[in-house]
Formats: structure tokens, C-alpha cells, sequence
């Protein structure tokens, strides 16, 4: 199956420069995942996420060290990102920075997201990937190095330089977890239901110490800008995942109400979808499990309840469903995301 998303060039580039620093040939990684490298990247260019998978299976295979993604991140700069990352860069606070490039994250990425939780103890940040095998050595990388990066984003924008008190990752453990303990300060607890960065109360209002009121409002309508143009020559895929979104608390997911809601027969939509390489029934499937995973995570529903949440007639099929996507049953999933 294909997998709906994509990311800014940038990211893929800059991995390509991080492996160059391994010994290996960038122009060799970016030709074998197919992507053009004659020309410097643009923030509104994005890549398929094959074809970022693909760039990180190749790394892997030449460098098979677990702690390469880890690198690969700490060489990554809030100001490699351009516009994204000078607005972060110029908010008062983690969670104004958070807040405002939350409303921009198409400039970076489509089809995955972080979200800021609030806890009464405690402060998460849960990535939601794109629908991938934990055990897919490309995947697990380019998960190690999402999370990795966003944790050092957090680090070097929070005055305090905070650090996570817990780390939930979904691979599993490796030989040697001694890189993730010091990048992160602890270990992290592998083979978990979601992918986390879990802080002490207070991330969302420690300052930013780069703050500049006039910077972050003049990045803020270059985004908004940047984001408009890009909308224009949005793939039909990300527009038929963003109404999935929106009807995910009870709403109506069928086919014939998105196709009319985008102004489409159902036949059109169909055979547009599939000249994307995708279908209907795949970018409901993932929008279903992320937000499955997202109710349940919470632990204030029950499986019954989260199943008409996200549009199943009966829980059985659910249950069904969600041992498909995850190997476990929805109450195992949510005693591990509590544990």
C-alpha cells in the first residue's frame, strides 16, 4: 500500500548531508530514493514519503550503526527549516511556538503531526506518523530522527534547555540503547504504543530565548503566505485526509459525502486517489488508526466508545480493524500508552 504524505526537501537533503559525514556519497542516497539532486531543495517542495523511506533504507544499508538517525538529528537547525523555523525561533514561549507552527505544519509535512497534551502531571508530545512497520529498518529511522529532532528543538528553544522525563518509541530495543540514554537523558522505553516526548509541567509557558515580537510576526505572514501558494497545488489525497480529520469525533466518513463535499462524483474521486497510488479505503483506514490510537491514549474512553468516534456501526469490527493496524487489541494498546 501506499502511504499518503509527504515532507518539506529540505529534510531529505539535509540526511543526505548528515551521511556525507559517514563517508557516504549524498548524490548516491538521493538518486537511489529517486530524488532529484541537481538543484538546492525549496521549503515548498515536498517528497513522497516512499521516497523518504526509501532515502533512509538506503542509509541504513550503508550505515547500519542504530545511532546514525540520532546524528542526523543533532546536526539538524530550527534555522535549516527557513520560515518554519525563524517563526518558532521568534515566539515568546514553547507553547506559542507550538501553537503558531501547528497552523503551518503543511509547510513541513503532510500526512503526520505532533501534538502538544497537557496531563495533570505532566506535558506530552505524541508523534503521529504516517502508517509504517516499526520492524521496516527505513521506518524505524526515520521515526528515531523525527523524535530525536523534535526533542532537540525543544532543548535548544526552551531557556531552560529542558529535557524529557520519559521517551516511548515503537521499535524495539536495540543492542545498545547507550546513544538514546545520552540523547536523551534517559532510557526510553521501546516497543511502546506511541511515540512520545513526555516533560514536567511548565513546557508550554518557559521561554524562548530568542524572542522577538516583531520577527515572529513578520515570519508569521511569510508562513501564511508560503502555506496559501502551496494549498493551490494541494494533492487530492491530503484534501481527502483533512475532511476525514474533521469528522472524526461522530461525523459522517463516507465516500459520496467527501466526494460532494470537494465538489466531486464518487467515480472521480476514486480514479483520482488512484492516480495518487492511494485509495479511499486506505486514507480512511489511516486516518481511523491514528485517531483510534489518540482516544485511547487518553484513557477516558472506552474501546466501544472510540469505535463510534471514528465511524464504526459496531465495536466488533473495530476491535477487528485495530488488531489489523497493530498487532494488539485496543485494550492492551491503551494499558501500554498508560503504563
Amino acid at each position: 500500500m501506499a502511504v499518503a504524505g509527504s515532507i518539506t526537501s529540505f529534510v531529505p537533503f539535509l540526511v543526505a548531508a548528515a551521511a556525507r559525514a559517514e563517508g557516504i556519497d549524498p548524490a548516491r542516497l538521493l538518486r537511489e530514493a529517486g530524488i532529484a539532486f541537481e538543484r538546492p531543495p525549496s521549503a515548498d517542495e515536498h517528497v513522497d514519503i516512499e521516497r523518504y523511506l526509501a532515502l533512509w533504507r538506503s542509509a541504513v544499508a550503508l550505515i547500519p550503526d542504530r545511532a546514525f538517525p540520532l546524528r542526523a538529528a543533532a546536526a539538524f537547525k530550527l534555522e535549516d527549516n527557513e520560515l518554519f523555523g525563524f517563526l518558532a525561533m521568534s515566539c515568546e514561549t514553547l507553547g506559542e511556538a507550538y501553537d503558531r507552527t501547528a497552523a503551518y505544519r503543511g509547510i513541513y509535512v503532510a500526512g503526520a503531526r505532533w501534538e502538544l497534551q497537557v496531563d495533570a502531571d505532566a506535558e506530552r508530545m505524541i508523534w503521529y506518523p504516517w502508517p509504517g512497520d516499526p520492524r521496516d529498518e527505513g521506518y524505524r529511522a526515520a521515526m528515531d530522527f523525527t523524535v530525536a529532532d523534535m526533542a532537540n528543538a525543544v532543548r535548544r528553544l526552551g531557556r531552560a534547555s529542558p529535557r524529557p522525563v520519559a521517551v516511548r518509541l515503537s521499535h524495539g530495543t536495540p543492542p545498545d540503547a547507550s546513544p538514546f540514554v545520552e540523547q536523551y537523558g534517559v532510557e526510553p522505553q521501546f516497543g511502546a504504543p506511541l511515540y512520545e516526548l513526555v516533560y514536567a509541567r511548565g513546557l508550554r509557558e518557559m521561554p524562548i530565548a530568542t524572542f522577538n515580537s516583531r520577527l515572529r510576526d513578520y515570519f508569521d505572514v511569510e508562513c501564511n503566505k508560503l502555506l496559501a501558494d502551496m494549498a493551490s497545488d494541494v494533492r487530492l489525497a491530503t484534501r481527502v485526509r483533512k475532511h476525514l480529520i474533521g469528522a472524526m469525533g461522530g461525523g459522517e466518513t463516507s465516500m459520496a459525502r467527501v466526494a460532494k463535499d470537494l465538489g466531486m462524483s464518487t467515480r472521480g474521486l476514486q480514479r483520482h486517489l488512484a492516480a495518487e497510488a492511494t485509495t479511499y479505503n486506505d486514507l480512511v483506514d489511516a486516518v481511523r488508526e491514528e485517531f483510534a490510537k489518540r482516544y485511547l491514549a487518553r484513557g477516558t474512553l472506552s474501546a466501544s466508545e472510540v469505535a463510534y468516534l471514528i465511524g464504526f456501526v459496531e465495536p466488533p469490527a473495530f476491535f477487528k480493524a485495530f488488531k489489523r493496524w497493530t498487532g494488539m487489541t485496543p485494550r492492551a494498546f491503551q494499558a501500554g500508552a498508560s503504563a
